[in-house]
């Protein structure tokens, strides 16, 4: 009997602390583990300039054919739907391709900060630059409301831009973040190796 009711307190445990990386805290109370950002030290840190619209690729995920999409759920909530993307419907292992999140619940810049690099340190990542990536990252995304969507679009050369609700919203100019990033979802060693391979396979995913 003991171990009966300690079940759902268990349950409830995993939970508050699955979905406190998906919005169901505030964003005072998340940092990195790895000391690079701290949510709280986001907005404070001199940054460059963004790159312009026209230096980006243009949005193509309406014309070019979808190679797979995938929902992420952890444990009973769905977090986003997602989509790849490529001028053929074939995945290459590298650009250009188009990954398009659609978010199913309200998520904060400083969590999406937080999330990437919590994929980058899970994947062993360790570039020079991640630390500033991450900073002008938090100039780039807006607060996610449930419904927005959000387009990762990396061309052939590595060179990237993102794209919210159908408008282009900054870039970083460094060949080798997109890669990385778009990596989080698409390399072999992925976080989520059951998302990757409905992405990449062309298998519907879960509903």
């Amino acid at each position: 009997m003991r171990v009966a009711r300690c079940i759902p307190a268990l349950l409830w445990c995993l939970a508050v602390d699955a979905l406190a990386d998906y919005g169901s805290v505030s964003s005072s109370e998340i940092s990195t583990e790895s000391g690079l950002v701290l949510a709280a030290d986001v907005n404070v840190v001199n940054r460059a300039p963004l790159v312009p619209a026209e230096a980006a690729s243009p949005l193509s995920i309406d014309k070019w054919q979808r190679v797979g999409k995938a929902r992420l759920r952890v444990l009973f909530w769905d977090i986003y739907d997602s989509e790849l993307h490529t001028p053929n419907g074939e995945w290459q292992g590298q650009g250009p391709y188009q990954l398009s999140l659609h978010y199913l619940r309200d998520i904060t810049v400083n969590q999406l900060i937080e999330q990437t690099d919590k994929a980058w340190r899970e994947q062993g990542r360790n570039h020079p630059m991640q630390a500033e990536w991450l900073v002008r990252l938090a100039d780039i995304w807006p607060d996610i409301t449930e419904g927005d969507n959000l387009v990762l679009s990396v061309a052939a050369s590595g060179h990237s831009g993102f794209w919210f609700n159908g408008e282009f919203i900054g870039a970083i100019q460094d060949v080798d973040f997109g890669p990385l990033f778009g990596g989080i979802w698409l390399d072999p060693d992925t976080p989520q190796p059951a998302l990757r391979s409905q992405l990449i396979s062309g298998a519907s995913g879960s509903r």
